[in-house]
């Protein structure tokens, strides 16, 4: 094979890599953009309703800052789990591709026949991990002196606790050497509504600590 020919394959190769990074660069970017716009969206709903509750003494202003801080919570607590798990991706030097049409939240592909199981540990530690540093940064932002303001701390609580709940075990099993994918599956089939029942029970304990 010529030299000419091997020069034009690495040519042709780094200009593909360029154009994948490229390419995965923009989607993040418009994800980025995207969910910024949501949680934004979030708390302003929620802090206008939280502000009008305090103003007005209402119960029925009291009730609708109830339920927009569960709805903040929710939001923020599951785009920044998936944020988790994809700064867990991207710090292991895993494959992981932005996707082209994000599902829900869900931004990126994991590749798990190509990655290892140290990449695995990586990308999955990272979703618990940014829930529960969500917790800490609501319970340090919020004075917590309206009911609102406890829910959103108690919603952060008990998302933080149900994605532990469920991804803990998959995260210890596959350090001893089980297979990623089917150690999901198994958790997925064996759970049922255990991680999320965990978490309710969770928040609902520290809401009613915090009111």
């Amino acid at each position: 094979m010529s030299k000419e020919h091997n020069q034009k394959e690495t040519t042709e190769e780094y200009e593909d890599v360029a154009d994948r990074k490229m390419r995965d660069r923009s989607r993040l970017k418009q994800i980025a953009l995207r969910h910024s716009a949501i949680v934004l969206t979030a708390m302003t709903l929620w802090g206008a309703s939280d502000s009008w509750a305090l103003s007005s003494g209402w119960l029925l202003a009291e009730t609708v800052s109830i339920l927009n801080a569960v709805f903040a919570g929710t939001v923020i607590a599951y785009i920044a789990h998936e944020w988790g798990h994809f700064a867990g991706a991207r710090v292991s030097g895993s494959i992981s591709p932005v996707l082209k049409e994000p599902v829900s939240f869900f931004m990126f592909n994991f590749k798990d026949k190509l990655n290892t199981q140290g990449q695995f540990l990586s990308m999955s530690v990272g979703g618990p991990l940014a829930n529960w540093s969500l917790f800490v940064l609501v319970l340090i932002l919020l004075p917590l002196n309206t009911w609102s303001q406890a829910t959103l701390l108690a919603t952060t609580f008990a998302i933080a606790t149900s994605v532990s709940v469920f991804e803990f075990p998959v995260i210890n099993a596959v350090m001893y050497g089980e297979k990623p994918a089917e150690t999901i599956s198994k958790r997925q089939r064996e759970s049922g509504n255990t991680p999320r029942t965990a978490g309710i029970i969770a928040g609902a304990a520290l809401w009613i600590l915090t009111i």
